[in-house]
């Protein structure tokens, strides 16, 4: 399989010595419109490189990544990104919309490598993040759907109702925040964000009819060899079992939650 990345200067070294990649363009200023959305010469090397790839990892800023991944689609290419979470629900849909109608797969690459064992439903799961960030409906927003995008790998249904409470009422930033969702299999999951220190990890709790552990998962954006090793194992899975660690479709039913939640807060 021929793999290509496309990232920014600045984030070359979260990705070198990773010998997945065949090919690796970097994105400048104006390589994202002029070249990757189909506007420069049809014989550039650069071109030739992206259409000949068969999966694609993006990483730049969130306007660039929205279009080369969106062109990399309709291109017929594989796509693996971890500016997935930016996007809006409508967005995502869209993207999924193309990778459907031409037959190519769509997923997202997150910060973490934990994987959580795969149980039977109902299961109930307890989430607890220390955010050292301002809780404000941005920051909260983009925390809480960050960490959906993996943690929902433990539910297969779809969610029926979505309850939010926060304090204090009637003022940002918030001190804290809880998210109640219900699904459809009866499964639920409790997500409670306080305001206080960085931690850099998140703790979870499972309990299904075969088991009752608790997890912490750790952000690893911040450290570039785990990160590298997110990223061969999401893209080692892709090419052994031709199908997404994290699918789109999951990280879209992260942004649809906490859009409803949001609406609610706001």
């Amino acid at each position: 399989m021929i793999t290509c990345l496309v990232t920014e200067s600045h984030k070359l070294s979260l990705y070198s010595e990773n010998s997945f990649f065949n090919h690796t363009i970097e994105a400048c200023n104006q390589l994202p419109d002029n070249i990757l959305e189909g506007i420069c010469e049809s014989n550039s090397e650069i071109v030739s490189i992206f259409k000949h790839s068969e999966l694609l990892v993006v990483d730049t800023n969130n306007k660039a990544s929205y279009a080369i991944t969106a062109n990399a689609l309709r291109a017929g290419i594989s796509v693996l990104t971890p500016n997935l979470i930016y996007f809006s629900s409508d967005q995502i849909q869209e993207l999924i919309t193309i990778a459907h109608e031409i037959g190519v797969d769509f997923g997202y690459l997150p910060n973490t490598n934990f994987n959580l064992p795969k149980t039977n439903a109902p299961i109930i799961m307890d989430c607890y993040r220390e955010s050292g960030k301002e809780l404000n409906t941005e920051n909260v927003s983009l925390q809480i759907a960050s960490d959906l995008a993996y943690l929902l790998s433990a539910v297969k249904a779809d969610f029926r109702k979505v309850r939010v409470y926060w304090i204090p009422l009637y003022n940002q930033p918030f001190k804290t925040l809880k998210l109640i969702i219900d699904f459809n299999d009866n499964s639920v999951i409790t997500y409670l964000v306080k305001g206080k220190n960085e931690t850099g990890k998140i703790t979870v709790e499972l309990i299904t009819d075969e088991l009752d552990r608790s997890f912490e998962i750790v952000d690893c954006s911040s450290q570039p060899e785990k990160f590298r090793q997110i990223v061969i194992q999401n893209i080692d899975y892709y090419i052994n079992q031709r199908k997404m660690l994290y699918p789109s479709t999951q990280v879209l039913k992260s942004k649809q939650i906490v859009e409803v939640a949001i609406k609610k807060v706001c």
